[in-house]
């Protein structure tokens, strides 16, 4: 089996390559940019580890998704029986920065998705679609939200974009027949799988402002010694999953059968409280927590929460605690300071 990975050197793609490599016996062909390089280094940010590792067993092509000859030459010439497509711009402060960066950010995000929808439908076989979004497209809802259709009701330019990605996928689906699985990203945390644990690896750490979670962020303080800021009352509960937990139902969902339609799964295990974050990673470090005006606008008692039930049916495993993931993280930093 053929599978097109796009976004192959990023923090959830590279993960997903090793794995697939160390653990299948697929053909793999990625694509990347190297734009997430450049975003962060623009913004002034920085990641603790090294990104990408050359593996001899992968066929990786640099090129821009938003360019239409470039993506129909690879679906021409390699045909992938799966397209995983992890690609995007994917930071909510960073489309919020100016006018420029929102109408990119949305701009790059539709193109490159219309570009391989079109191309496999142009360019034949139709492969599978594999595609992360993210659970930002329903925006503050106090509501359980569904595996399903949502409102694109998103709390940003980014988030935006995505729901308008969801609501193409939808289209393709009906008009081209295309068996397409979105995954709806949660906040994903982790610097290895088990994979990369063995094999010595790790994946990406941002800590700025832009591209660093807010887990990221507390971790980054506690480390450095200086306290742990939570924005606002820090109420907010919100989704997470662990990077081990991403990437094994990625790779599970490659050969699950799903109907011959648009299906929609919620990859998220946990709900937790900015909070109970910042006390978890307290735990590990014994660092203070400061309280801080909130710089976004968002609800204090938003409470995030996911169905799950089909996702967890594709994980097919116990899901891995954020207790433990976060002292895990904690752990390997320690050893590269």
């Amino acid at each position: 089996m053929k599978i097109l990975i796009t976004g192959a050197t990023g923090y959830i793609g590279y993960p997903l390559i090793i794995e697939l490599l160390n653990n299948t016996t697929f053909d793999i062909i990625g694509i990347d940019n190297n734009n997430r390089d450049h975003w962060v280094c623009k913004c002034g940010g920085n990641t603790f580890t090294p990104n990408f590792t050359k593996d001899d067993r992968l066929n990786l092509i640099y090129g821009d998704l938003t360019d239409k000859n470039f993506v129909y030459e690879i679906l021409q010439i390699h045909k992938p029986d799966v397209v995983i497509h992890l690609a995007s711009q994917p930071s909510m402060p960073y489309s919020d920065l100016n006018g420029e960066r929102a109408i990119f950010s949305q701009t790059n995000n539709l193109v490159m998705l219309l570009n391989l929808l079109w191309g496999a439908k142009e360019n034949g076989p139709s492969p599978k679609f594999i595609v992360t979004t993210t659970t930002g497209i329903p925006g503050q809802t106090n509501k359980i939200n569904p595996e399903d259709h949502t409102p694109n009701l998103a709390g940003s330019w980014y988030h935006v974009s995505r729901g308008f990605d969801s609501a193409n996928l939808n289209l393709a689906s009906r008009q081209f027949g295309f068996e397409v699985v979105e995954l709806r990203t949660s906040i994903v945390y982790g610097l290895q799988t088990t994979t990369l644990r063995r094999l010595g690896l790790s994946t990406r750490f941002d800590t700025d402002t832009y591209f660093g979670t807010a887990l990221n962020r507390f971790i980054d303080q506690a480390m450095n010694g200086t306290p742990i800021t939570v924005y606002g009352e820090g109420k907010q509960t919100k989704p997470f999953i662990s990077l081990n937990d991403t990437v094994i139902s990625i790779v599970n969902a490659i050969n699950y059968k799903f109907a011959k339609k648009h299906t929609i799964l919620n990859q998220t295990t946990i709900d937790i409280s900015i909070n109970d974050l910042a006390e978890l990673v307290k735990l590990f470090t014994n660092c203070e927590v400061h309280h801080v005006l909130n710089p976004r606008k968002e609800k204090e008692d938003w409470n995030m929460t996911f169905e799950n039930k089909k996702f967890l049916e594709v994980l097919g495993k116990e899901p891995d605690g954020i207790t433990q993931g976060i002292k895990e993280i904690i752990g390997f930093l320690k050893t590269k300071v």
